[in-house]
């Protein structure tokens, strides 16, 4: 199997899905913000060479590790359905809210250029 292996089409959406899906399912209260960004969002995504890029925004009051690991437990078994690595970016709501005020480029692009979800 080599990095840019034909994965069906549209995988690397319905990976983005049931990521989203399962996440909000499981852990809805606990997410402030949710995005899916990158190659996925802009169609471009194909071969196992591309991943599903993921910011998860947790709130403040939850646990941050224990939350994290879950939802890195979910991205692993999406993978594992579907084919292409769930790339996780996971920040604190605070963190997030600094950085956008700050405008930090990362999260302006994620914001400006992703598919909000939560």
């Amino acid at each position: 199997m080599t990095a840019d292996e034909a994965l069906p089409d549209g995988v690397h959406e319905e990976a983005a899905s049931a990521f989203v899906e399962r996440a909000r399912s499981g852990y809805g209260d606990d997410l402030a913000e949710l995005y899916v960004f990158g190659s996925t969002v802009r169609g471009e995504a194909s071969g196992r060479s591309s991943d599903v890029d993921v910011l998860v925004v947790l709130r403040d009051d939850v646990n941050h590790d224990a939350v994290a690991d879950s939802l890195r437990d979910i991205a692993y078994d999406v993978m594992l359905e579907y084919g292409p690595l769930v790339e996780l970016h996971i920040l604190s709501e605070s963190t997030f809210e600094r950085y956008r005020e700050e405008g930090n480029p990362f999260v302006r692009t994620v914001v400006d250029e992703g598919r909000a979800y939560a």
